[in-house]
C-alpha cells in the first residue's frame, strides 16, 4: 500500500510539472546587435509598464588591477557619479545626484572580478529618458576622478576594510578565497596597504585602458522600440575611450590539487562564541554542460533550504547549526562549489567531519528518486520568479550575454532542468566533488 501510494504521489508530481514548465519557459525574445560604437547591445522589448531598465557591462573587473594596487576598479566605478565633465563643464557629485534624483532615475556600478558593471533605471518617457541617457553617457566617458573625492573614498574603504578584518565572517572568505584561487589575480582582495597606494591617475588611466565600447555589453529590457533601443545604447557607449589594445586573456583558473587533509584544513582563532565554517572546491564556468546537473544536484544537497541533506543531517537531526546550506557559483572564467555553517565553537570539530560526511555521501550515491523529483518541482515551479520584473530580467539577460549563452537560454531552462537524471547527478558531483581537494576554513573553532 504505501509503495502504492507513494506511486500515486511521484506520477501526481511528474503530471503537474510538464505543463507549467511549458508556460513558464516562455520568455520575451532576446535581441542580438552588434552596435556602431563597437558595443554589442541585448534587447528584450517589454511594454507592460513605462520603464526601461539598461545595463552595462565591461570587462574591466578586478582581475585587471595593476599589481600591488587591488582596488582600482572599485574605485574607477565608484567615482563614475561623483564629478564628470557634462557638455564640456565639469560638474560635481552634487550636481549629478541631485539630477538623476530629480529626474526619477537611477545610476549605479558596481565591480566584480570580472566585471564592471553599471545599471540604469528611468521612465520611458522621451523627454525624461533623453535626459538621463545624455548624463549617464557622460558619466561613463568623461569621469572627473576628482583627488578629494578619491581621498574620502579611500578613507572610507580603508576604515571599513579594517572593521571587516575583524569579523569571523570577512576573515572565513578572505582564507577561502586565498586557498581557492592559488594566486590567480581573478581571487584579488584589496589591503589597506593597496589602497592607500592609489591614486587618481591610476583611475584614468585604469579608465582609458579598459572602459571601451568594444569590451561592452549594453542589455536593454524596457518599453523602448528595437530601434530607440539601438539609438540609447550608441549614445552609452559612442564617447567612451578609444583606449590601446591590451592584452585582456584572463589567467586559467587551476582546479585544486590532492593534498593531505591537515593541509587542506586552515583554523583562525577568533573570539567569537560561534565558529564559521566554509568547505569548497573548484568547479565549472557558467556554460559548461554540466551546469544543470551541478544545479539540480546541489538544490537536494545544499540549496534547498529546509528540504536539503544538508539542513536534515546538520540541523534536522544533530541540532548543530540553525542554518547550513551549499551553492554553486559558476562564471565565465572559473566556477566553486561551497557549503557554509555556524555552530557553537565546542562543536566545531564534529560539525566539520558531519559536512564533509554528508557532501561525500552525496558524491558517492546521489540523491534518491523522490529528491530528484521533488528538486525539479521547486525549480521550475519557481522559474517565473527569476523573469519577474524587469530588473531580474536584465540581470537573466545579461549572465546570457556575458557567458556566451545560447540566446534562447531562459526559453530552455526548464526544459533542460527537466533532463536532468539521476545518472547524470550522480556523475557530476563523483567528479567535482573530490574529497582529497576539498578545502576547509574554520574561523573561531576548538
Amino acid at each position: 500500500m504505501k509503495s502504492t501510494l507513494k506511486t500515486v504521489f511521484l506520477n501526481l508530481i511528474a503530471l503537474t510539472l510538464l505543463p507549467l514548465a511549458q508556460f513558464t519557459s516562455a520568455a520575451l525574445p532576446i535581441q542580438k546587435i552588434q552596435l556602431d560604437s563597437g558595443a554589442t547591445l541585448f534587447f528584450v522589448e517589454a511594454r507592460t509598464i513605462p520603464m526601461i531598465n539598461i545595463g552595462i557591462d565591461i570587462k574591466a573587473g578586478s582581475v585587471f588591477d595593476p599589481k600591488g594596487k587591488v582596488g582600482v576598479a572599485d574605485f574607477a566605478a565608484n567615482l563614475l557619479n561623483k564629478g564628470a565633465l557634462v557638455q564640456g563643464v565639469k560638474k560635481d557629485e552634487a550636481y549629478l545626484s541631485d539630477k538623476i534624483s530629480d529626474l526619477g532615475a537611477v545610476f549605479k556600478a558596481s565591480v566584480s572580478n570580472e566585471l564592471t558593471s553599471i545599471r540604469m533605471k528611468s521612465l520611458s518617457k522621451a523627454t525624461i529618458l533623453d535626459e538621463v541617457i545624455a548624463i549617464s553617457a557622460e558619466m561613463i566617458a568623461n569621469p572627473s576622478f576628482e583627488q578629494k573625492v578619491l581621498s574620502r573614498e579611500k578613507s572610507l574603504a580603508v576604515s571599513g576594510l579594517l572593521e571587516s578584518q575583524t569579523r569571523p565572517d570577512y576573515l572565513m572568505s578572505e582564507q577561502f578565497t586565498k586557498m581557492l584561487y592559488q594566486g590567480n589575480p581573478l581571487g584579488k582582495m584589496a589591503s589597506v596597504e593597496d589602497i592607500k597606494k592609489i591614486d587618481v591617475q591610476d583611475l584614468r588611466k585604469f579608465h582609458q585602458s579598459y572602459y571601451r565600447a568594444k569590451n561592452t555589453n549594453v542589455i536593454i529590457v524596457g518599453d523602448v522600440s528595437t530601434e530607440n533601443a539601438i539609438q540609447i545604447a550608441n549614445r552609452l557607449t559612442q564617447k567612451m575611450p578609444k583606449g590601446p589594445e591590451l592584452d585582456m586573456s584572463v589567467p586559467t583558473f587551476k582546479p585544486l590539487p590532492v593534498k593531505p587533509a591537515d593541509v587542506r584544513e586552515v583554523h583562525i582563532p577568533h573570539p567569537s562564541t560561534q565558529a564559521h565554517i566554509q568547505m569548497g572546491i573548484d568547479s565549472v564556468p557558467r556554460n559548461h554542460p554540466d551546469y544543470f546537473p551541478l544545479l539540480v544536484g546541489n538544490y537536494i544537497l545544499g540549496g534547498g533550504g529546509f528540504v536539503s541533506r544538508l539542513m536534515n543531517e546538520i540541523r534536522e537531526k544533530r541540532g548543530l547549526a540553525y542554518s547550513v546550506s551549499s551553492y554553486f557559483i559558476p562564471a565565465k572564467y572559473s566556477g566553486f562549489f561551497s557549503a557554509s555553517m555556524q555552530t557553537k565553537k565546542e562543536q566545531s570539530a564534529q560539525a566539520v567531519q558531519l559536512l564533509n560526511q554528508t557532501i561525500g555521501e552525496f558524491a558517492k550515491s546521489g540523491p534518491t528518486d523522490e529528491e530528484i523529483i521533488a528538486a525539479k518541482s521547486n525549480l521550475v515551479n519557481g522559474f517565473a520568479l527569476r523573469i519577474d520584473s524587469n530588473n531580474k530580467l536584465l540581470e537573466n539577460v545579461a549572465n546570457i550575454a556575458w557567458n556566451d549563452l545560447p540566446l534562447n537560454t531562459l526559453d530552455t531552462w526548464t526544459t533542460q532542468i527537466q533532463k536532468v537524471t539521476k545518472e547524470d547527478i550522480q556523475r557530476v558531483f563523483k567528479k567535482y566533488l573530490d574529497s582529497d581537494r576539498m578545502i576547509t576554513v574554520v574561523v573561531g573553532g576548538n
